[in-house]
Order: structure tokens, then sequence, then C-alpha cells
């Protein structure tokens, strides 16, 4: 291949590598402006409208337990199948 088809080839590949090079560039940069901006938006309305967070400790506690109970019944069972077989 002779360097007269190659280097207009070149150029335009470099070109193109450039171009969207930058255009990457500037979207991941306007999304992290959009990102921060919706970040103090969000900050700005949990100050005027905050919300109430249930404590919910108490329901996991007994929801465990309940779960605990459900696991070990379900082991006897497997076992008990087991040991008939």
């Amino acid at each position: 291949m002779d360097m007269e088809k190659f280097m207009p080839l070149f150029y335009d590949g470099m070109v193109v590598t450039l171009v969207g090079m930058f255009v990457v560039m500037v979207f991941l940069t306007v999304m992290i402006w959009v990102i921060d901006f919706t970040q103090v938006i969000v900050r700005y309305i949990n100050k005027k409208f905050p919300v109430e967070v249930k404590d919910e400790t108490a329901k996991k506690s007994k929801q465990q337990t309940n779960d605990t109970e459900d696991i070990a019944v379900a082991i006897a069972a497997a076992l008990s199948y087991q040991s008939k077989a």
C-alpha cells in the first residue's frame, strides 16, 4: 500500500476518533453536572418536605425469628423424609 492512499485514510480515521472522544467527554461532563444539580435539588426538597422514617427494627426481629422457625421446621421435615427413605 503506497503512502498516497494511506495518509488520507489515516487522517480521516484520526478525525473520526478525536471527534468521537470529544463527544463522549462532553456527554460525560454534562451527565456529571446533571447528577450534581439533581443532588442539590433533592437536598432542597428534603429540607422543605421532610419524610418521617419509620422504626422497623422490632418488626424485623420478629420476622427474623419467624423465618428461623420456618427454616428449622423445613430442615426437620427434610431430615425426617430422608430417614424414611
